[in-house]
């Protein structure tokens, strides 16, 4: 697993060092593989601004006011001082992250366009944001100019995102998004059984290709990947909450047989569902 870098202590100096931006600037941008977030049960304040944009996988966002899911796809943004704490799932999840800071953020922030009673965007289409937040994981501007308007990039990034959220919070649950909902629901029904992705495709209205295409720019991953991510997450399930052998839990939820579960599981958590049947208890 790859660590988050620290944001700086401080803003670079004039002597040899880059200078603070006037309007903003970014402090330092990433990316991390199989991060696991916060420490469970921790609260952590930053002392700057920082967004999180979750490629693949799920976890959760806490704070005082909100217990939301975060999947990929989903806006993560924390302003300075704000109490939260937000984490992966046990299969960890991959993200972009920008740590940045500056009087145009303040002056969103204190004006409502940027509020940390909404700290998540959910849906926002993975490719395109991933790229959009992958932009700043660069070295930083060397002039004043070049800091304001990297700063300037990031805080339109924000605000587009906030506004196609408030878009989707009017709209409710729109009609273009039931393809989605509905494809979500066929992958996860009957795990035990073998399904024809070209009849889910069907199902929803969609020539395969365009409907596989578009669900992996949805959510991240791919429609076999997602409902073998179903099958996993419910084995996890029968292996914590039941007395089924591991031989019946492949067989309820749609492993090949034993060895195949054992295989995945291992892949997915370290250990053999054995073990983490012990380990649960």
């Amino acid at each position: 697993m790859t660590t988050r870098p620290a944001a700086p202590a401080s803003r670079p100096g004039p002597r040899g060092r880059t200078p603070a931006g006037r309007l903003g600037e970014v402090l330092v941008a990433g990316r991390i593989v199989g991060g696991s977030g916060l420490p469970t049960g921790t609260t952590r304040r930053h002392p700057t601004w920082g967004l999180t944009f979750v490629t693949a996988g799920r976890g959760r966002y806490r704070d005082a006011a909100h217990d939301e899911p975060v999947a990929a796809g989903t806006l993560v943004l924390v302003h300075p001082g704000h109490p939260h704490w937000y984490g992966a799932d046990a299969s960890g999840w991959d993200e972009h992250f920008v740590v940045f800071d500056g009087l145009s953020f303040d002056l969103a922030a204190r004006r409502g366009a940027l509020s940390p009673g909404r700290p998540l965007v959910h849906g926002l289409p993975v490719r395109r944001w991933a790229a959009r937040f992958a932009a700043f994981e660069r070295a930083r501007p060397a002039t004043v100019e070049g800091r304001d308007a990297e700063a300037a990039d990031l805080l339109a990034a924000l605000l587009e995102a906030v506004a196609l959220d408030e878009q989707r919070r009017r709209r409710g649950p729109a009609a273009t998004d039931a393809w989605l909902a509905r494809s979500t629901e066929l992958l996860g029904h009957d795990l035990g059984e073998s399904l024809d992705l070209h009849e889910v495709a069907a199902a929803v209205g969609m020539p395969y290709e365009t409907w596989r295409r578009r669900f992996r720019v949805e959510t991240g991953t791919s429609p076999y990947a997602h409902r073998a991510a179903r099958r996993l997450a419910a084995a996890t399930e029968l292996l914590v909450h039941t007395g089924l052998g591991v031989r019946d839990v492949a067989a309820a939820t749609g492993f090949t047989d034993e060895r195949h579960l054992i295989r995945r599981f291992r892949a997915a958590t370290g250990l053999t569902p054995r073990a983490f049947r012990d380990a649960s208890r």
